[in-house]
């Protein structure tokens, strides 16, 4: 039953989401934790065809990230990580890859992911901040830009560095998790918060994952309050 309704849920994700970027006029999505480039092949499935700015900081992710995208003129990968502040970090490799994060898993991560929460190594990574590079972007002020932000924990602190790039987005999307998965996130209310009081505001819901009675985690979509 669970397996049918996620798969009703990706379908009316996907539906949410293109008419969001429509209404909305979205030309530019800054897609922060790109991994394989997974996002940026639905939105072109999806009939998206504006500009895609993907960022994904482990190296042998960003080769798959560069196969998918390379075809695609309008579509521009970065191979360094998005933060609140520049330097280098460590970078918690899961044995999950799709999971890694800077954050450590948390106890309830481990007891219920297992071995896709265990840590195969620590690698240092670039880290640098929207607002730093935002001049240097194929987009500018006038731009109408969707934030999607898939940071494994890491979410708030992107946002934090990107205050005046904000100025530019209409549209947003990020990970909540109601249980944290790992050490030190926010909770959602304080990153619903946060995401309520620079203008943005829930469009949309959809799980990401649960078990046989709770909600986990989720994608929330958001648009600037009109």
């Amino acid at each position: 039953m669970y397996d049918f309704t996620r798969k009703a849920y990706k379908v009316l994700f996907n539906r949410h989401l293109i008419n969001l970027l429509r209404t909305h006029h979205i030309d530019t999505v800054l897609d922060v934790g790109a991994n394989r480039g997974q996002f940026g092949s639905l939105l072109r499935k999806l009939g998206f065809k504006g500009t895609i700015l993907s960022f994904e900081p482990l190296a042998d992710t960003f080769n798959l990230l560069e196969k998918c995208s390379k075809h695609d003129a309008n579509w521009h990968i970065y191979n360094f990580a998005l933060g609140d502040s520049p330097g280098s970090h460590a970078l918690n490799v899961l044995h999950g890859r799709g999971l890694s994060s800077f954050l450590e898993p948390s106890a309830y991560c481990r007891d219920f992911l297992q071995k896709k929460s265990s840590i195969d190594e620590s690698l240092c990574v670039s880290v640098k901040t929207l607002d730093a590079i935002f001049a240097d972007l194929p987009c500018d002020d006038t731009s109408r830009i969707h934030l999607k932000m898939d940071t494994q924990g890491y979410d708030l602190r992107v946002f934090a560095g990107a205050r005046e790039t904000l100025k530019a987005v209409q549209t947003m999307q990020a990970e909540l998790s109601i249980h944290a998965l790992y050490e030190g996130m926010p909770d959602y209310l304080t990153a619903l918060t946060a995401y309520a009081e620079a203008g943005f505001y829930p469009s949309g819901w959809f799980p990401i994952l649960r078990d046989e009675v709770s909600l986990i985690e989720c994608d929330v979509l958001m648009a600037r309050n009109p």
